[in-house]
């Protein structure tokens, strides 16, 4: 008997999972964590990012999947840029290029992120 109920308890909750809308793995906080390592690049007290900032960029990309992930990765990202005034703007719009990362919108204070497809 604890066996039927084991596989029924499995059945429904592959079928939660499969009919749920996909929701982020990720928070602000986990892109946050990512980007804090490119803080010396993006105020410009380095002249390029470090080894660290482009794997915390590496990282963000494979977060945002999804199209809602793309979005609330963007948003996160806006959030951050706008949280520190003195980031210089070319240098985080630059960030993926610099690190061979490319993704697909940019990093930028003034992105409408729900332009992002």
């Amino acid at each position: 008997m604890m066996k039927v109920f084991f596989c029924v308890v499995v059945v429904l909750a592959m079928a939660h999972v499969m009919v749920e809308p996909s929701q982020a793995t990720f928070t602000c906080t986990d892109v946050d964590k990512c980007l804090v390592q490119c803080m010396p690049y993006l105020v410009g007290t380095a002249t390029v990012p470090a080894s660290a900032c482009c794997d915390g960029v590496k990282q963000i990309k494979g977060m945002a999947i999804t199209v809602e992930d793309k979005r609330q990765a963007c948003g996160c990202v806006k959030d951050a840029a706008n949280k520190y005034q003195n980031i210089k703007e070319d240098a985080a719009s630059g960030l993926p290029t610099k690190c061979g990362v490319p993704l697909s919108y940019p990093i930028s204070k003034n992105i409408d992120c729900s332009t992002i497809n």
